[in-house]
C-alpha cells in the first residue's frame, strides 16, 4: 500500500513538473528575471515625493522597485527618458537607521551598506554601486531616500520630501497555466 501511494505521488509530481507556465506581466509592465523569481516593473512620470510615489505604486498592487543590476538601471533610465526626457526617478531604497545620523562614510555605513532595498525582491548590493560622483553624502543628515538620474544613469541620496520627475514600481509576475 505504501509503495502504491508513493508511486502515485511521484506520478503527480512528475506531471506537475511539466505544466507550462507563461511568465506574464500586466499590460504596460516589463518582465525581469531575478534570483527570487520573475519581477514586473513599470516607470511612471508624475512629479511627487517618495511617500506619494510609494502610495501610487501600492494603488497598482506594487511597491517602489529596487535596482538588481545594470540592465535594470539602463531600462529605468531609458523608460523615463521616453516619457519625459531627463529627470530623476524614485527607486525602492531607504537609508538604514544606524546610518541616518552619519554624514559621509564609516566602517558600518559605506556606499554599499548605508541603504537597504524596500521591495522584498531586490537582493545584494550590486545596485548600490551606481552612485553619482561623491555620493551618497547624507548632506544635512536627512537624505534617506534615493533617486536615479535618467541622464547619468546613476543614483543620488536625497531628502524623501523632494519632488522627483517619476518613479518605478515593481510587483511579482502573475502565473498563467497553459
Amino acid at each position: 500500500m505504501k509503495s502504491s501511494v508513493l508511486g502515485f505521488l511521484l506520478c503527480i509530481s512528475s506531471a506537475l513538473a511539466y505544466v507550462e507556465v507563461a511568465m506574464n506581466c500586466t499590460d504596460g509592465w516589463d518582465w525581469f528575471k531575478r534570483s527570487r523569481g520573475g519581477w514586473c516593473m513599470k516607470v511612471f512620470s508624475e512629479k511627487m515625493n517618495q511617500g506619494e510615489a510609494e502610495a501610487k505604486c501600492n494603488e497598482e498592487g506594487a511597491v517602489l522597485a529596487g535596482v538588481q543590476n545594470g540592465d535594470e538601471v539602463k531600462w529605468m533610465a531609458e523608460s523615463l527618458v521616453k516619457l519625459v526626457g531627463k529627470g530623476n526617478i524614485w527607486i525602492g531604497a531607504k537609508r538604514s537607521i544606524p546610518c541616518r545620523s552619519v554624514s559621509g562614510f564609516t566602517a558600518l555605513c559605506t556606499d554599499l551598506t548605508s541603504f537597504y532595498w524596500t521591495d522584498a525582491s531586490t537582493t545584494g548590493f550590486l545596485g548600490f554601486k551606481k552612485w553619482l560622483v561623491g555620493e551618497p553624502t547624507n548632506w544635512g543628515l536627512y537624505q534617506h531616500c534615493i533617486v536615479l538620474s535618467s541622464t547619468a544613469r546613476l543614483m543620488d541620496d536625497v531628502a524623501c520630501n523632494i519632488k522627483a520627475t517619476g518613479y518605478v514600481c515593481g510587483k511579482l509576475r502573475r502565473f498563467d497555466f497553459l
